[in-house]
């Protein structure tokens, strides 16, 4: 399942609170990307923050990670989780007269 976490700097925080632990976080989110774990990473562009697209199998594993942030241990952060699936099939839905094969192949 697909995880999207999304951060907020915890009141007060400041640019200059983070800078000390950018290297080590970013360090550790490219760890996470190249093992397949992280599957996108976003700098949001509403306020200062990132949003995270895991591929795991729970909240729970993604909040261990999360945790495991070195800007999320020194307690600037929080953040918040949306799991998402693959929808239903939407085949199902369909009369099954519907044309279902691959577009362009004319098959």
């Amino acid at each position: 399942m697909k995880i999207l976490a999304y951060d907020n700097f915890k009141p007060g925080v400041t640019l200059d609170d983070l800078r000390p632990y950018l290297r080590d976080e970013v360090s550790n989110v490219w760890r996470l990307w190249k093992a397949g774990i992280v599957r996108e990473n976003y700098a949001r562009a509403d306020v200062g923050g990132v949003i995270i697209v895991f591929e795991l199998a729970s909240v729970e594993e993604a909040m261990r990670y999360t945790d495991d942030f070195p800007l999320s241990k020194a307690g600037l952060l929080e953040w918040h989780f949306i799991a998402f699936d693959a929808p239903l099939p939407l085949e199902f839905l369909f009369d099954p007269t519907v044309d279902i094969a691959n577009p362009g192949t004319g098959r």
